[in-house]
């Protein structure tokens, strides 16, 4: 009986993915999107399956149409911020337990951070410079520093 059930659950949750959508204009000039389209107005039909990738992180921002082209070394040269580093002395100040804002205050904006999604996990990676040769990452837990890294990479 529960596999019969999980059946009929798993068809009738396709049947709304595979549910149309419509656009049209009414005596108002308001746009109306909907399942049904009505009678007395012409409708096109919308497509909902998302055809490309979003990017919410600001690397790949649109760029004003008046630009026009630009060389694959320039649109690099453009989008790649400088790598800030971390001195020594900074680093020897940071210890686990230290809260995010403290570290903030005494590293600055990191080069990068990346997310774990499985756990409340973030780590700031502060890159090397030709002043600092070392790749420094804080790992982060529930806002708090959980573990210092510096590397040396030749």
């Amino acid at each position: 009986m529960k596999p019969l059930i999980v059946l009929i659950i798993l068809s009738l949750s396709g049947v709304c993915v595979a549910a149309d959508a419509y656009r049209w204009v009414d005596e108002k000039g308001v746009t109306n999107y909907g399942e049904k389209p009505p009678a007395s107005r012409p409708a096109t039909p919308v497509n909902t399956s998302p055809g490309a990738v979003i990017e919410s992180s600001g690397q790949f921002e649109k760029r004003a149409p008046a630009e026009g082209p630009r060389s694959v070394a320039e649109a690099q040269a453009t989008t790649a911020p400088e790598a800030r580093g971390m001195d020594f002395s900074v680093f020897t100040r940071l210890q686990r337990g230290m809260t995010e804002g403290e570290l903030l205050q005494r590293a600055g904006k990191p080069d990068h951070v990346s997310l774990d999604s499985f756990e409340i996990q973030k780590t700031y990676y502060y890159y090397p410079t030709p002043g600092n040769p070392y790749t420094t990452a804080v790992t982060l837990r529930s806002g708090r520093i959980f573990e210092l890294e510096r590397i040396k990479k030749f």
